[in-house]
């Protein structure tokens, strides 16, 4: 029984690999889409940031760029969606709470300034180092968990037709 209900959360908790790249982060306007287009979808994304600092680092920019394209474009384009930061487990906890939201909204920032996106579509959230997907005991661990994931909170309704998924494809 505990192997089944570990295999769910596995599964819960890694979906949002299945469309990524092979890191398990999505890199482009195409993936993210995939990613998030019904409601609750969720992507996972490499923005990277200077230590200790919420400004975007210039390798970031492609990744954001990304994000922008796929908000102003089909079906993101009607999306309200929701950035939460995170971080790695380095320093205090408050203070990686503190910027892991500064850098959420670094990127929401980045987004209405670049791609007009209005802000009231994105909402911001710093988890800091509580929700990790790696392990913290390595730098690569480290480096997978510090990442922006994008949550689409928008209702079903707000979602064009053409865009919604058939619940029937994911029928045995």
């Amino acid at each position: 029984m505990k192997r089944i209900v570990i295999l769910i959360i596995f599964i819960f908790t890694s979906s949002p690999f299945a469309y990524a790249g092979q890191d398990g982060f999505a890199a482009n306007s195409d993936e993210i889409l995939r990613m998030i287009t019904n409601p609750g979808g969720r992507a996972f994304l490499k923005i990277e940031f200077k230590v200790n600092s919420s400004k975007i680092s210039k390798t970031a920019y492609p990744v954001v760029d990304s994000l922008g394209t796929a908000l102003t474009s089909g079906p993101g384009s009607t999306m309200q969606v929701r950035l939460v930061g995170h971080t790695d487990s380095a320093g205090k906890s408050e203070y990686n709470r503190s910027l892991s939201l500064k850098r959420a909204e670094a990127v929401k920032n980045y987004l209405a300034v670049h791609f007009n996106i209005d802000p009231v579509r994105i909402e911001v959230q710093g988890m800091g180092e509580d929700q990790p997907i790696a392990s913290n005991e390595t730098a690569q661990g480290r480096a997978r968990n510090r990442r922006v994931e994008v949550i689409n909170i928008s209702k079903k309704a707000d979602i064009p037709k053409d865009y919604q998924e058939l619940d029937t494809k994911n029928i045995w």
